[in-house]
């Protein structure tokens, strides 16, 4: 677990990644179907020909399957570590390099023992260059390569969610998969510790920000359920644990706060939103959402004090 190198990106990809929840107010959803010329991830369960019996012979009798040893390290190749340590010296801001060195690695070398390190670093450029499809699943193959992966994890939380159609009939299941995903996160996180070479400092700031994505990922879960406390209360703990937020959380959080009749909280978390730099259509509708929750706010009379014993 590092600290991002590429946080600002991420705020600015909002704007994009934000129009997945668009289809639950109203509008169409994009990126809901996969790439043309997609392959499915397994081939059908079928004999190849190699293995299929030639032409009146009888098919061999079924022997009980040999133990397998345990896999051995391949042999170190060094086209292999050359191409890897290229693609490792791409920075976080080389999105578009990052993504054509890496799907050209894990073509060429699709058993290298780097592997799962590519698929995280894939997750990150296709999140950043808004390709939603492609990214969701990258992240299943590094998952299923380390289910521990606890970045992939935290980030694929709140992906997930915004690729629903909540008309669709596994609309609960992905968003089943995205909860476990983000209570695995802040179950890991919870009993991680500092590794070798990372401070204190970095460390906190890293899990911090891993569990403010796990979080979020829950908010968004429960917003498309439409489970109101479930989004305020998660919400909540992620715009206090990340330290740079998406301004979409604030947003969320601001609709919450409405439906509670939290008026002030709702101004607050809505002039959140509507400060920060990212799409203009979303910060009209945070500066009417902070309008109609200070308007709330002062007609709404005033709890009376508590009073003395």
């Amino acid at each position: 677990m590092q600290v991002r190198e590429n946080m600002p990106q991420r705020i600015a990809a909002v704007a994009g990644a934000a129009l997945g929840l668009m289809l639950c107010m109203g509008l169409p959803a994009v990126g809901q179907t996969a790439p043309a010329g997609q392959t499915p991830a397994k081939p059908p369960a079928t004999a190849s020909p190699a293995q299929a019996p030639a032409a009146g012979q009888q098919a061999a009798p079924q022997q009980a399957a040999p133990q397998q040893a345990a896999p051995q390290t391949p042999p170190v190749n060094q086209e292999e570590e050359d191409a890897y340590k290229a693609f490792y010296l791409l920075t976080a801001q080389q999105n578009e390099e990052v993504i054509t060195q890496g799907e050209a690695f894990l073509a060429k070398f699709p058993t290298s023992r780097y592997r799962s390190s590519v698929y995280s670093r894939l997750v990150n450029a296709y999140m950043n260059t808004h390709q939603a499809a492609k990214m969701v699943a990258t992240g299943e193959k590094a998952v299923a390569e380390n289910p521990d992966n606890v970045d992939v994890l935290a980030v694929l939380s709140t992906i997930i969610p915004r690729t629903v159609d909540p008309r669709s009939l596994d609309a609960d299941q992905k968003l089943s998969e995205a909860e476990r995903y983000a209570r695995h996160a802040i179950e890991l996180l919870g009993a991680m510790q500092p590794p070798p070479g990372q401070t204190p400092e970095q460390f906190d700031r890293a899990k911090s920000e891993m569990l403010g994505l796990a979080h979020y990922g829950l908010g968004l879960v429960g917003y498309m359920r439409g489970d109101n406390s479930v989004t305020v209360v998660e919400l909540e703990q992620a715009t206090k644990l990340d330290p740079q937020p998406e301004p979409l959380e604030f947003y969320l959080l601001g609709t919450g706060y409405m439906r509670q009749k939290k008026f002030q909280d709702a101004a607050t978390s809505f002039d959140r939103c509507a400060t920060a730099p990212w799409d203009p259509q979303w910060q009209a509708r945070c500066k009417k959402g902070a309008e109609d929750a200070k308007q709330q706010a002062a007609a709404t009379p005033a709890a009376p004090a508590p009073a003395k014993p």
